[in-house]
This record gives C-alpha cells, structure tokens and sequence, in this order.
C-alpha cells in the first residue's frame, strides 16, 4: 500500500491521498481542460422527465447504456445472496430512478432515496408512466430517516464518488443494514486512467462540467478500511 500523508485540517474525510497525489490530480484535469475549483453538483437536479429518460436525446443517454451491466451485476448478488421478494432493498442516491427501476423490474421490493427532490420526483412520475411499484424519498445520506436494521440490502450505484464524508455516508447506510446484510455499489477508482477518462468526458460534454471531483473517487483500500469497522458485506466494482 502506498505511503500517505494525514492532513490535519482535511476538508474530505474517509480518504487519504498519497504524497502528491493531490497536485497530480490536479494536473491531469488542468490537461484536459477542466478546472477542479468549479464544480456543479446541482447539474442533475433539475433536468426533468426528458433529461434522466430521454434513450436518445437525454443528459443519462449514458447511464442507460451502462445500466444492464450494473444491473446484471446487482441483480445477480442478489439472488447469490439470496434476496427474494420479501426482503427489503434501499438504494442511496438513486437520482431519477433508472437503477431502482432496473432492479424493481426483477421482482424486488425497492425503496428510492436522493437528496435532489427534483429527481425524486422524476423518479415518482416515471415509475407510476410504467406502472412500477417504488417507494421514492428525498433524503441526505448522511441522515435518513429509517431506524437501525430497516433493510436487507443497501444499494448505492454512481454516487460515492460524490461524497465528501464518506465515512459519515458508510456509518449511516450500515446502521440502516441489518446484521448479515449486504452493502452492493459501484464507484469510480481514484486513479490515473479514470481520471483522464472521466475529465475527458467533461470537456467533450459527454458529462456536464463539473459533475465530478477527482479528489472524491474512492480507492479501494478507503473503502475496505472503512468497511472493517461494520459487520457487513461488502459487495463492489470501481469503473
């Protein structure tokens, strides 16, 4: 494992970068043309109906492509695990529903959390266009609004690579996690191919400028030692 440094008064917490490895990040979005200062974390908010389900002219055209695969994914723990019908799935930062919708379509119980209640609320009118039963709420990660135990699965797809409190957003979503269940997500590595990949995204409009925060991508040594701290599995893939 690489050697890093601790910073005192770090504005991220739940990573620790190696020694420059912040000013390399800088670099490689400055290279491509991106400037880490300006973020725009609203750029998925308010883009309606058309915006999350447009299959050809929407800002998620993207996200449909890609999400058979992690559907695929998750689905199939799923049933590895066992998960049936009964049991009761949450997913965190659902957005406009296309994750949720993929999994509710398998015959499994969902319920939808996003901070944004404007996705929330794309989510709610697409799932009731499709007649597909979800429970759809607007939450913060880092304070939702269920007890200890509420779920079987905790489900979280493109999302903590947009957290700054990652260790805050883990110790929530295991509270809500009974004992013996299962933590599935994909999140974007905090390497040097991703990053290139990802800021090349944003400077050809693929991705809104803005959308991401190379110094927010997870390494999976942050997540490992995060998770060791909860008696869950925990089930992944880094893009």
């Amino acid at each position: 494992m690489k050697k890093v440094a601790k910073e005192t008064k770090e504005r991220i917490t739940g990573r620790y970068y190696a020694i420059g490895e912040k000013e390399m990040l800088n670099k490689l979005a400055n290279d491509c043309g991106v400037q880490l200062q300006v973020r725009n974390i609203d750029s998925y908010s308010q883009i309606g109906l058309e915006g999350w389900w447009d299959l050809e002219k929407g800002l998620h055209q993207k996200l449909h492509v890609m999400n058979p695969i992690r559907g695929n994914f998750t689905v199939e723990l799923l049933k590895e695990y066992g998960i049936s019908r009964s049991h009761k799935i949450v997913e965190i930062g659902c957005g406009g529903g296309i994750l949720s919708e993929y999994i509710a379509r398998q015959g499994f119980n969902v319920t939808g959390i996003d901070i944004s209640e404007g996705a929330i609320e794309v989510a709610k009118q697409h799932a009731l266009l499709d007649n597909i039963e979800i429970e759809y709420q607007t939450g913060s990660v880092y304070q939702l609004s269920f007890p200890n135990n509420s779920f079987d699965v905790v489900v979280s797809s493109d999302f903590l690579e947009h957290i700054e409190d990652l260790d805050k957003a883990i110790s929530e979503m295991s509270r809500i996690l009974k004992s013996g269940g299962i933590f599935v997500f994909d999140t974007i590595a905090r390497n040097e191919e991703a990053v290139k990949h990802y800021m090349s995204l944003e400077t050809i409009g693929v991705i809104p400028a803005g959308t991401h925060d190379p110094l927010l991508f997870v390494n999976p040594e942050e997540l490992e030692t995060i998770a060791s701290k909860y008696d869950q599995p925990f089930q992944g893939v880094y893009f």
